[in-house]
């Protein structure tokens, strides 16, 4: 036998043995320890297909991989949720031609969208009504209309902003925050339905090894956090927002509306004290600012409140309905020190 023979041998039982190792570790996680990061979802995979699956559908809008089917009217998550027939969970926006009409558009997502809140509840139903009642009606006709998506981040609300919403001719935008808004990869399982798999998510073992590569950047670049990961400046999940913002910013000089930044905390039962995201609000904030966005941070009314008055409940980490009442009112009174937003355009 030659010596490039043997070396050959030796070489294929090295790639033979790899491979059967590979394969045991991934039938290994799969049996013993299935791997959730970023794993495909279905539709109607399981219990969770009544939100995923039945109240959004996938979407012709460029840039978007999905949104709020229209004309719906069903129970999801414990609570009633109606769209009307644009696919907002809203009534018909008024007609163009209303006297006295001012359109403000909610745009944001799950928050705004109104999660297992009741529509009546959500914050810009209630803003509608605040708004109406208040010295900024003096002949205005307030058709407040809430466009916010579960799961959309700041990058998919300018596609759904641009690619639907701005032919509805908005007089005010409320650019609704929230701390995972950079997030432009499918992380959550809503995402993930209607985002088409990567080939390597479909192992576990890549699946494992994509995550210890995030959690090592998350530790170096966010210190640990995963959010303050995600507003690394070096990072595309934050370059997105910053982008984002630069095109709404173009589209109100170009409509001739203004932008107001509206800053949502993060939720949770620990106290206010404890909150770890203040330096992400004044970044956030100091980005709305250079791009001429009026900005309202919600972090100072809420921290007034007990934690747990605010929150669905300790596992949900979205408001409930008298945290939406609270972001209505404080934005209303944020409008009332803004007259030059209700300036004719």
């Amino acid at each position: 036998m030659s010596k490039k023979v043997g070396i050959g041998r030796k070489l294929g039982l090295a790639a033979a043995t790899g491979v059967v190792a590979l394969i045991a570790l991934e039938l290994g996680l799969r049996s013993f320890r299935p791997v959730t990061f970023m794993r495909p979802e279905a539709p109607q995979g399981d219990a969770r297909a009544d939100w995923h699956g039945t109240i959004h559908r996938p979407s012709s809008t460029p840039g978007l991989a999905y949104e709020l089917a229209p004309g719906l009217d069903q129970q999801s998550l414990g609570v009633r949720v109606v769209t009307n027939s644009l696919g907002m969970r809203d009534r018909e926006p008024l007609a163009q031609t209303t006297p006295g009409l001012f359109r403000v558009l909610a745009v944001g997502d799950s928050v705004t969208f109104g999660y297992r809140v009741e529509e009546a509840n959500c914050f810009a139903t209630e803003l509608e009504g605040l708004l109406g009642a208040s010295p900024l009606a003096n002949g205005r006709v307030f058709d407040v209309l809430n466009v916010g998506v579960s799961g959309y981040s700041t990058r998919d609300e300018l596609a759904a902003f641009e690619g639907k919403w701005l032919a509805l001719e908005p007089r005010l935008v409320l650019l609704d925050y929230c701390i995972n808004d950079p997030e432009i990869e499918p992380m959550q399982p809503l995402q993930r339905v209607f985002v088409a798999p990567a080939w390597w998510q479909h192992s576990h073992l890549l699946r494992f090894l994509a995550a210890k590569l995030q959690a090592k950047r998350v530790r170096e670049l966010g210190g640990g956090n995963y959010f303050r990961y995600l507003h690394a400046p070096s990072e595309p999940s934050w370059r997105s927002v910053a982008t984002s913002f630069e095109r709404f910013a173009e589209l109100g000089r170009e409509r001739r509306f203004p932008i107001v930044l509206v800053i949502l905390p993060m939720f949770s039962p620990a106290p206010w004290s404890e909150y770890p995201f203040r330096a992400v609000h004044a970044q956030v904030a100091a980005e709305g600012a250079k791009h001429g966005f009026a900005v309202l941070d919600l972090l100072p009314r809420f921290e007034r409140e007990e934690p747990a008055t605010l929150l669905i409940d300790e596992q949900d980490s979205h408001p409930n309905a008298h945290g939406h009442r609270l972001a209505a009112e404080e934005i209303v009174r944020f409008l009332q020190s803004q007259p030059e937003l209700f300036a004719a355009h």
